[in-house]
Formats: structure tokens, C-alpha cells, sequence
């Protein structure tokens, strides 16, 4: 969401319109979505739709052969479909189509280079070893070279490839960086991504700034007003490889209790159960 309001914003006066689209299902409502969007504020500075009756979802995702969301469809001036991908990779080809040097043949086959090696760098950095760290650093150098404007997107990546690489001095003030401007734009999710990357169990622990998680995952947790089970599974773990026992259970217990109380979080509750018993064992 921060990101595409930063799109719209940035071409707000090329005659670019930015429209998030949504509807009905058992867990989503006019209603709820009404709720969001006013709550959300500037963090959604974009046009939203409610796509009656899942009409624009049959003329666009299913007409395309898409299936996974989120996915974004770029329109031009002629009206016409020029790019299909996830909202992250549009910036290139929304300035392209904009400045009018969009090529719909070559344009789409550089998009997919891009997002060939950008997965490869995201895939290897939370598992990386030292030598293969170094290694992505350099594609990430590549990456960074040949699409500079895509370069932030990877800044997490890239932080986590410096801890493997043992570059402290390098991944420190990235890290505070990183969850500066998530902190700015009231990302919730980019914080608690970047916790649970520093905390995630196949992590090295060695090398984990868990200052930098706690502050992370606490502020993310505070925006969502405690309320996301999922950001309190990371905080709870943060809590955990800090020794604070009793607070990580305390948490990780209302992380299970939100998780039973919606049913959308089902899925996610065995793993949670795991984690509580994990720590009350610690514990005991």
C-alpha cells in the first residue's frame, strides 16, 4: 500500500490513476473495506473499487490466466493491456509508458530478466552462507547497476545478505535505515518482515541484531494495535532469543487466542500452538 500511494503520488501529474481493486468473500465486505481504507489514510493514496459481483476479476485476472494476488495490469494511453506483474516491478514500466518509450515485446522480456534475478537473491538471502552471500552481494551489485530504480526493493535482501556475509559495519545502519523509513510510512508488515527475518529459527544466531528486531516487530505490533497474531509470533520471538520467557509466552498465548477467535487464521494456529509450547518448555 505505501508503495503504490508512492507511485501515485510521484505521477500524479501524468495522467497515471492507480486503483486498488477488491471484493466480496466471506472474509471482506463493501463494509470492511469502507472501515480500511479510512483507517488506513495517507497509506492508501490511491483509488480503491469494488468490483461488483467479481465482473473486473473475470475481464482481467481470469481473462490473462491469472491466479495470484497480488497482481497488477498496466493500461496505456491507447487503452491497451502493456504490462502484466506484481504492483512491486510496475515502476519501470509505468515511467517507461509515460515517457512514451515502453516497447510491449522487449519491455516484458526485461521485466521477467529483472524478476528472474531478483528472486534468486531474495530466495538465497535468508539461508545464505558466508561465501554464497558474498556471491548474491555481487548480482545484487549487477541488479542495483542495471535497474537502479528497482534497487530499494531488495533493501531487505540486502541487509540479510551482509549479516551472512559478516558486514556488520555495512548491514547495521541498513537495517536501521530499512525499519526508519517502514516506521515513516506505517508499514507494518515491512517491520515484522524484517524482524522475523532477524529471528527466524534457521537464522544464524551468531549473528542476529535482535535490537533491531525488537524495535521492529514492537512498532509493527503498536500499529496493528496489537491485534495481528501474526506480528505477535514475531515479537514473541524476539522476546524469546532475548531470555524474556515470560513475556514471549504472554504474547505468543494472545497470538494463539486471536488466532482462534478467526477463522481466516486457521491455518496458521498449529504453528503457532508449537512455538507456545515451545517457550512454556523453555520455561519449565
Amino acid at each position: 500500500m505505501p508503495h503504490l500511494s508512492e507511485l501515485q503520488a510521484k505521477h500524479a501529474d501524468d495522467g497515471v490513476t492507480i486503483i486498488g481493486v477488491t471484493r466480496e468473500d466471506r472474509n471482506n465486505s463493501i463494509e470492511a473495506v469502507r472501515k480500511m481504507t479510512a483507517d488506513k489514510g495517507d497509506t492508501m493514496g490511491y483509488t480503491v473499487a469494488w468490483d461488483d459481483a467479481g465482473k473486473t476479476y473475470a475481464d482481467y485476472m481470469t481473462a490473462a490466466g491469472q491466479t495470484g494476488i497480488p497482481t497488477s495490469f498496466l493500461i496505456d494511453r491507447e487503452g491497451k493491456v502493456a504490462y502484466i506483474g506484481h504492483p512491486s516491478r510496475m515502476d519501470i514500466p509505468i515511467a517507461m509508458v509515460v515517457a512514451g518509450t515502453w516497447d510491449p515485446v522487449t519491455g516484458p522480456k526485461e521485466m521477467q530478466a529483472m524478476q528472474t534475478l531478483s528472486a534468486e537473491i531474495r530466495r538465497g538471502a535468508g539461508t545464505a552462507t558466508k561465501a554464497q552471500a558474498e556471491d548474491l552481494l555481487k548480482k545484487l551489485a549487477e541488479f542495483s547497476e542495471r535497474w537502479p530504480d528497482q534497487a530499494g526493493s531488495l533493501a531487505e535482501a540486502n541487509y540479510q545478505l551482509l549479516v551472512a556475509a559478516e558486514r556488520p559495519d555495512e548491514a547495521a545502519p541498513l537495517g536501521r535505515r530499512i525499519v526508519a523509513a517502514a516506521i515513516a510510512a506505517k508499514d507494518s508488515m515491512a517491520l515484522n518482515s524484517l524482524a522475523w527475518g532477524i529471528v527466524d529459527p534457521q537464522a544464524d544466531p551468531a549473528s542476529r541484531d535482535l535490537g533491531l528486531a525488537l524495535h521492529a516487530a514492537t512498532v509493527a505490533s503498536a500499529l496493528t494495535g496489537n491485534a495481528d497474531a501474526a506480528i505477535l509470533d514475531t515479537l514473541a520471538r524476539v522476546h524469546f532469543g532475548l531470555g524474556n520467557l515470560d513475556r514471549a509466552i504472554e504474547l505468543q498465548e494472545q497470538a494463539v487466542d486471536l488466532a482462534k477467535a478467526d477463522k481466516g487464521l486457521r491455518g496458521m494456529l498449529a504453528g503457532l500452538e508449537a512455538a507456545l509450547q515451545e517457550y512454556l518448555g523453555a520455561r519449565d
